[in-house]
């Protein structure tokens, strides 16, 4: 007889088996994708590493292929010396690492050559940068001459002759900056600070509020309006413009300047010393402050004090009439007369030198002919 077997250890064929998890489709799927992800980053910076060392070497021999070109345009220059185009070539090669050897070849470069301009914006450009104020002006002059509509050349023009405080003459190029188009808030800015610097200090309002238009925060504008609300008479405008400028920055010597100004024209002789005290605590050796500090001790009849406070800077500030001026009212009260006298024929003498210098208008003419001539 047959044995009847147990179902319970029958095998049922249908049954879904046990999978062990180490061998599951998405584990290989997973093990998979690691693989791929590693062979792409070892090309990738295999690939990488490549085009660092193609760049390199693409670097470097740029450079010597430079530095040959220099080599063989130097020699070139020592045997024919007046060619112009080989000036030209090297003056742009070096213009970058030897400023001044590139002035000097950028200046064999004559109308005859096409981009004589070029050669002159070039000289422009590397004087700015160098200081060398006359070689600029000569350059820009031309520039601006030949391409009157080009607006870099004169704002360039203005801020040079605004460095040098020819305000009058910055003026109209700051201004014929904007009439080009230069509308930015340090077109406008360049224009407040020159008409600043030339004492036209109602004027200076219109491009002001241009600025803060434009840059509602700009700490320059907020100062130099409160600079011309005080010298025009508008005090509340100039106290709350400084007051908002030490709000900023609480170490601003000149807004603490400004407000002891304001206390000073306001009669508030105590609360002016105290700002400029604190102003000169920030910045002990501005003249400005210094004045003003003397200005209220000399009225408070504290002459001697006065005296000991400018009398330092004589050797520095004799010829500065504002300092000699003060030096003489400080030494009278404090009853050096001989020495206030002195200081009066000082003043005076400085005067003179003034009167005698040519006006700005006369150096333009002088610089535009020479440039005529060039």
């Amino acid at each position: 007889m047959n044995r009847l077997t147990d179902p319970e250890n029958m095998t049922n064929p249908f049954a879904q088996q046990k999978r062990n998890p180490f061998f599951s489709s998405g584990s290989l799927i997973l093990a998979g994708g690691c693989i791929v992800l590693l062979l792409f980053l070892l090309l990738q910076e295999e690939s990488g590493d490549s085009r660092s060392d193609l760049s390199a070497v693409s670097e470097q021999e740029s450079r010597q292929s430079e530095k040959a070109k220099r080599k063989e345009l130097i020699a070139y220059l020592q045997e024919y010396p007046d060619d112009e185009f080989a000036h030209f070539q090297l003056g742009e090669l070096i213009q970058d690492r030897a400023p001044y050897q590139a002035l000097e070849n950028f200046s064999h470069v004559t109308e005859r050559h096409p981009r004589y301009y070029e050669a002159v914006e070039a000289i422009a450009k590397i004087a700015l940068e160098q200081g060398l104020d006359d070689r600029a002006t000569s350059a820009l002059i031309i520039l601006v001459r030949e391409f009157p509509e080009e607006r870099r050349f004169q704002k360039s023009m203005a801020e040079l002759l605004f460095q040098q405080g020819k305000s009058n003459r910055a003026l109209r190029y700051a201004r014929r900056n904007i009439a080009l188009g230069g509308e930015q808030a340090e077109d406008y800015l360049l224009v407040a600070e020159i008409l600043k610097q030339a004492g036209r200090t109602i004027e200076m309002t219109g491009p002001l509020k241009q600025v803060l238009y434009q840059d509602p925060g700009l700490f320059e504008a907020h100062l130099n309006l409160a600079y011309a609300a005080l010298y025009s008479g508008d005090l509340e405008t100039a106290t709350r413009e400084a007051k908002w400028c030490l709000a900023e920055k609480p170490d601003s010597s000149t807004a603490l300047r400004y407000l002891a100004l304001i206390n000073r024209n306001q009669g508030n002789i105590e609360q002016s010393i105290s700002y400029i005290d604190q102003a000169l605590r920030i910045d002990p050796q501005d003249l400005e402050g210094l004045l003003l500090k003397a200005d209220l001790l000399i009225y408070q009849r504290k002459g001697e004090q006065a005296y000991a406070l400018l009398k330092p800077l004589y050797a520095t500030q004799q010829t500065d009439r504002r300092y000699v001026t003060a030096l003489a009212r400080a030494a009278g009260l404090a009853g050096k007369r001989e020495e206030a006298h002195e200081l009066q024929q000082l003043n005076q003498r400085l005067i003179k030198e003034e009167d005698l210098r040519p006006s700005s208008l006369q150096s333009e003419s002088v610089q535009k002919t020479q440039a005529g001539r060039k």
